[in-house]
């Protein structure tokens, strides 16, 4: 199973995570982890950053909100949702 999708099935569970907590549970780098939630944002997830009380940023998987949609509308258009 490949770390992109093993970091969504963890952002799945409704918890939020560091990089370094996703890079910890499967032996990789906080920098690959970043790099696959680049990737799994461009395939259409929203997944959602904010600071940690640690004061890292933490990610969690949710739900696009109405104004979101909106703007990738007007940004791409009606073949985003294609």
């Amino acid at each position: 199973m490949s770390l992109q999708t093993k970091t969504l099935n963890v952002l799945r569970s409704g918890k939020q995570f560091t990089a370094g907590q996703i890079a910890g549970l499967f032996n990789s780098t906080e920098g690959s982890v970043a790099a696959r939630i680049s990737e799994l944002r461009a395939q259409g997830y929203a997944i959602y950053s904010n600071k940690a009380k640690n004061g890292k940023t933490a990610y969690r998987l949710g739900t696009p909100s109405r104004a979101m949609v909106a703007a990738a509308f007007a940004t791409a258009g009606s073949q985003v949702f294609n």
